[in-house]
């Protein structure tokens, strides 16, 4: 792939930053070079460079209200695991905050192990203490004690596991939270949501047998679904099964968690104040009747929304 790519594509080292230019494209990155070739390796020419801006698009999108509830609580000297570090843009973010004092992250996709160890060398990233390949099964016993971490970062992960017994995994990242630490579960589709916004983008494909709704989606989305087989639209990581609330949880429950979502500014004030597309705007109000009458039931809000962007704290033992 990298050699059919290369006559289409050059790397510019300008000393402060690169241009990678695709197609006559241009796209300005602080990464280094073979970041970029690594990157271009693993996801493709094109995808690429979507990467680029990743630790503000997501890393301070998704995390800055969190880290403002901690500064506002006085928390800080955190251990911090990361679960599944992708390209590592989030734990370029995680190592910004003078909250964090140790990092630890894994990611069960050799290549954005590596790609992320690179970025540690490059960038000199004091904070973060290993970035670890874990296979599939060995995610499902964490190599931690109970208790070892302050926060938990789980951001686009819950969707992508085994639908399948999904708590052997789920119940790890609760095993290693220390009592009265902080979990946050974000980006996470929620199956409930009736159109499947995450992967296929079709109403209710998420709750049809595999068969039917990859004829569905062949059907309707040819374009996203092109040269998939049966065999891969199924495999674990696809993720467009997405989440249910309870697989946010421990298969013990939410007794033992204290839900921060709305009052750290997530679920439905996030979804609001994060509304930028005129699809959602125009149909703000219909979330926001439905929100209010989950939460009259005694029900999150989050429940109602496309997308679970959840913070619980984990109770002190008694």
């Amino acid at each position: 792939m990298l050699a059919m790519d290369a006559s289409r594509y050059t790397i510019r080292d300008l000393g402060a930053e690169r241009v990678l230019t695709v197609d006559g494209r241009e796209y300005p990155t602080y990464y280094s070079e073979r970041v970029i070739r690594m990157l271009i390796e693993r996801k493709g020419l094109h995808r690429a460079p979507l990467y680029f801006p990743f630790k503000t698009t997501r890393g301070r999108h998704f995390l800055e209200r969190i880290f403002s509830g901690l500064a506002a609580r006085d928390i800080g000297d955190l251990s911090v695991l990361e679960v599944g570090c992708s390209f590592g843009h989030i734990t370029e973010y995680l190592s910004e905050q003078p909250l964090v004092a140790g990092i630890w992250t894994f990611d069960s996709d050799p290549p954005f192990v590596e790609i992320n160890r690179a970025k540690i060398e490059d960038h000199r990233l004091a904070k973060v203490r290993e970035v670890r390949y874990l296979t599939n099964e060995e995610t499902c016993r964490l190599p931690y004690g109970d208790g070892a971490f302050d926060l938990v970062v789980v951001l686009g992960v819950i969707e992508h596991l085994p639908l399948e017994d999904r708590h052997r995994y789920v119940d790890e990242y609760y095993r290693v939270l220390r009592p009265g630490g902080w979990i946050g579960i974000f980006d996470t589709p929620n199956r409930a949501f009736p159109l499947e916004t995450h992967s296929v983008g079709l109403p209710f494909v998420q709750w049809l047998p595999p068969p039917v709704a990859f004829a569905y989606g062949k059907a309707l989305r040819p374009g996203r679904l092109r040269g998939v087989t049966l065999e891969e639209f199924t495999r674990p990581g696809t993720g467009w099964r997405n989440a249910s609330w309870s697989e946010c949880l421990p298969s013990s429950g939410a007794d033992g968690l204290e839900d921060l979502t709305e009052e750290l500014g997530y679920g439905y004030r996030f979804f609001k104040e994060t509304t930028r597309t005129w699809k959602r705007k125009l149909l703000l109000p219909a979330f926001t009747v439905a929100c209010g009458l989950t939460r009259r039931l005694g029900k999150p809000p989050s429940v109602c929304l496309p997308y679970f962007n959840l913070v619980f704290r984990k109770r002190p033992r008694a």
